[in-house]
């Protein structure tokens, strides 16, 4: 009876809030270190542009069941992300080197960049659209594929 008193102690020490507020932060902070945002197990990726089926920790469907365009979020995340990037770099290396900016330097180095940005972020859009996607639909039990994953389980509070 102690330790059930304890561990509902443990639970209710921190506000709801917090609790939210930590779960999204790990959620984002595993999409960062591109691992599975519900567990953190991973490789979750095949290659640097195919995502695996499931997670092999926890065997979270990394698709979410839903059709071929889940991941159209995670592609206009790739889209704004590096277009922001772009256009604050452009105006902070304008504003440095004024009153004579290169322009021709920035045509130069701006087309490779728009070229060469998603490329390198795109692994990285996926999983943080995962993790934004898990903060507003958690995990559900029929989500978890269990014969890819002994341990499969669904995220802590």
């Amino acid at each position: 009876m102690a330790q059930r008193t304890r561990s509902i102690e443990h639970r209710q020490r921190w506000p709801i809030g917090v609790t939210r507020v930590r779960r999204i932060l790990r959620l984002f902070a595993r999409a960062f270190l591109l691992r599975c945002p519900n567990c953190g197990g991973g490789p979750i990726f095949k290659s640097w542009f195919h995502l695996r089926e499931h997670c092999p920790k926890c065997g979270l469907a990394l698709e979410r069941h839903e059709s071929e365009d889940y991941f159209l979020g995670g592609m206009m995340l790739n889209i704004i992300v590096v277009e922001l990037v772009f256009v604050g770099g452009l105006i902070l290396w304008g504003v440095l080197a004024w009153p004579n900016p290169p322009w021709d330097l920035f045509e130069d180095a701006g087309v490779p960049f728009m070229i060469l940005a998603p490329l390198l972020f795109y692994p990285l859009s996926k999983t943080l659209w995962l993790a934004f996607d898990l903060c507003f639909r958690p995990v559900r039990p029929e989500e978890l594929h269990t014969s890819d994953a002994p341990t499969a389980r669904l995220p802590d509070a």
